[in-house]
């Protein structure tokens, strides 16, 4: 017996999907704007934005969701919020995002799966690319930074985002 697939929506274009993706993108880039000055901000941004990441993966096309992984961090980048070193990175952090999202959105009939695959390869992406191509050029705390907190807030932002996935569904 054959299993149907799962169609994947490349972009979104109604106009409540469109909606969701100003949304989501307006709260990835307020968020990160309004916690920074927060002791260990690293943790509850991290958390919030990789959930915004796994909510647009699941709930609108790949290009709305790479929309959402992108825009935030250029206008941090644009509005000179970043550092030298983490401007070195940015590239990256989204194209970890990114994979992130692709990941995710290809196992949508298993979210929970989904979350710890997407979460494993965003944190082996940022891990392996500080240690191994920056390891030298980087101070050790933006390294520590890039390491295991981004796995922690990736798996916390997709249990967080599953919860509200589910609430959505009902």
């Amino acid at each position: 017996m054959q299993q149907a697939k799962t169609k994947i929506k490349i972009f979104s274009t109604s106009k409540t999907e469109l909606l969701w993706t100003v949304g989501l993108i307006f709260s990835a880039t307020l968020v990160p704007a309004l916690l920074a000055h927060t002791p260990q901000n690293q943790w509850i941004t991290g958390t919030i934005v990789n959930s915004i990441l796994f909510i647009s993966a699941w709930k609108l096309g790949i290009v709305n969701a790479t929309l959402i992984a992108i825009i935030p961090s250029s206008i941090a980048l644009n509005r000179g919020l970043l550092l030298p070193p983490q401007i070195m990175i940015l590239p990256f952090i989204i194209l970890s995002n990114i994979a992130l999202i692709l990941t995710f959105i290809n196992f949508k009939k298993s979210l929970f799966l989904g979350v710890l695959f997407a979460s494993i390869l965003k944190f082996a992406l940022l891990a392996g690319t500080v240690s191994f191509l920056f390891a030298e050029k980087l101070p050790i705390a933006m390294i520590q930074m890039m390491q295991f907190p981004q796995l922690i807030t990736a798996l916390a932002g997709g249990f967080l985002a599953v919860t509200l996935i589910k609430k959505l569904k009902k």
